[in-house]
């Protein structure tokens, strides 16, 4: 079990070292909270529409089918994700990223850095998954207790930041949606 974030980078927070929220120490940024329909668990945007236009023509359909399946005890038609998503542009949050990052590369140390400095610049580095940051981990391992922990929580900011630096460079947006 974990908490992972998705969308155009994916990955898994580092379990007792990273919040859910890690995106706005990296930049100045406030998270969208998002929205499901309940019934047919399309994605709700709540704020234009008060039921889903996409699999119903009524709002009363909708009301008949979250009745149904006796989910109408609150009276609404939708539910709060356990998730924030957060919607990043290169123009207004990539410098103040850079800057945020050569500021952790100081306190993380050279010889992660270098391994980071190592990787590809290809697209497995928007999911965390294949491994390409795997390299940096044993130099963490190599610190004492008290000090893995500190360096552990700067190395899984510096790696997320890594993947939307690339996502923002690469496309010119990263959406990511985080689980919390």
């Amino acid at each position: 079990m974990g908490r992972f974030y998705h969308g155009d980078i994916e990955g898994k927070f580092w379990f007792g070292v990273q919040n859910s929220d890690d995106i706005e120490n990296l930049v100045n940024i406030t998270p969208n909270t998002e929205y499901t329909w309940k019934a047919c668990n399309c994605c709700a945007e709540i704020d234009c529409m008060d039921y889903c236009k996409t699999c119903y023509e009524t709002k009363e359909e909708h009301i008949n089918d979250v009745v149904e399946q006796d989910e109408y005890e609150d009276k609404s038609l939708y539910y709060e994700e356990c998730s924030h998503g957060y919607c990043l542009d290169k123009e207004t949050h990539y410098q103040e990223l850079v800057d945020n990052m050569n500021e952790l590369k100081t306190k993380i140390g050279d010889e992660i850095i270098k391994e980071f400095d190592k990787i590809e610049q290809t697209n497995d580095i928007l999911n965390a998954f294949t491994g390409v940051f795997d390299k940096a981990l044993p130099y963490i391992n190599k610190m004492e207790k008290e000090e893995r922990k500190k360096l552990a929580v700067l190395v899984a900011r510096y790696t997320l930041g890594y993947q939307i630096e690339y996502c923002l460079r690469k496309i010119g947006s990263c959406n990511v949606n985080c689980e919390y």
